[in-house]
């Protein structure tokens, strides 16, 4: 997941306690609440798939990262058309009859393969997110921050194909390290230190910590990715698109046995915290 954060108040924020950056307002910065972020990363590690608990783990130890980020990305031409048009990247990825339109071989034809291949749409990081308490849908006082956070989000798995990180355990981590590198958000080291201790334990003879330094480093080579015009690069081949950002092949991640990174990490629990809540609403 992207730097998440609660980009939409559920209460309305007093004019006093608005921040405005790049005359935008933004709203008052989380407070920093590590006990409920290693909560949530315990249980993401018993089920990877429960995606609620990333927004949860790092919504709960960004601090002001957030407001860092927004106020370098609305300084870059893209970052502004962004929050202002907006652009709406959710939509843009979700018209999958476009995607299919695209050259073979394209980033965005790559893109398409990825969401079907596992299952995935923009829409479903967003009720992940929802689940999190994070509103993307509803009415916010601050749309252009808001903009930000979920244009970030729904990239997720656009960096997936970017990097070439699988969606095994241990490609959700690297990706994640590559995402901290280029977004300096503190919420994500969290689940990656405690992500690494656990495969450790479970195989401890692979180098993930040297796959985790590759990707940290691949994120701090690489060109600043949320400043660049995602639709411009979307029909462009996939070879092209990564020499642009600088973005090199993963060689420690993908030197350890694909059998290893599939069994990393397997669901201690079968249901994520949501459908366990749904179950136990319907059952009260």
């Amino acid at each position: 997941m992207m730097a998440a954060e609660h980009a939409s108040a559920t209460q309305t924020v007093p004019p006093e306690k608005i921040e405005w950056i790049g005359g935008c307002p933004t709203p008052p910065a989380p407070p920093v609440r590590p006990l409920h972020a290693l909560v949530s990363v315990v249980k993401l590690v018993l089920n990877k798939e429960d995606t609620r608990q990333v927004f949860e783990a790092v919504a709960a130890l960004s601090g002001r990262a957030g407001k860092r980020t927004f106020r370098r990305f609305v300084a870059t031409p893209y970052g502004r058309r962004v929050v202002s048009e907006p652009v709406k990247l959710e939509e843009i990825l979700s018209d999958r009859e476009r995607l299919r339109a695209m050259p073979e071989g394209s980033f965005g034809r790559a893109y398409l393969a990825f969401m079907e291949g596992e299952n995935l749409t923009p829409e479903g990081l967003i009720d992940s997110a929802a689940e999190a308490g994070i509103d993307f849908r509803g009415d916010t006082q601050f749309p252009e921050y808001r903009r930000l956070f979920l244009h970030l989000d729904v990239s997720h798995d656009l960096w997936h194909v970017l990097t070439g990180y699988g969606r095994d355990a241990l490609g959700e981590l690297c990706n994640l390290c590559f995402t901290r590198a280029q977004t300096r958000n503190p919420g994500f080291r969290l689940i990656i230190w405690i992500g690494l201790l656990a495969m450790k334990l479970e195989r401890p003879g692979q180098p993930f910590w040297r796959a985790a330094n590759e990707a940290r480093r691949m994120g701090l080579e690489a060109e600043w990715i949320p400043a660049q015009d995602v639709e411009a690069l979307l029909p462009l081949p996939l070879g092209e698109v990564r020499r642009r950002l600088n973005i090199l092949a993963p060689t420690v991640y993908n030197a350890i046995p694909e059998e290893v990174k599939r069994d990393l990490l397997k669901p201690k629990v079968k249901k994520t915290q949501a459908q366990r809540e749904a179950e136990a609403a319907m059952a009260g």
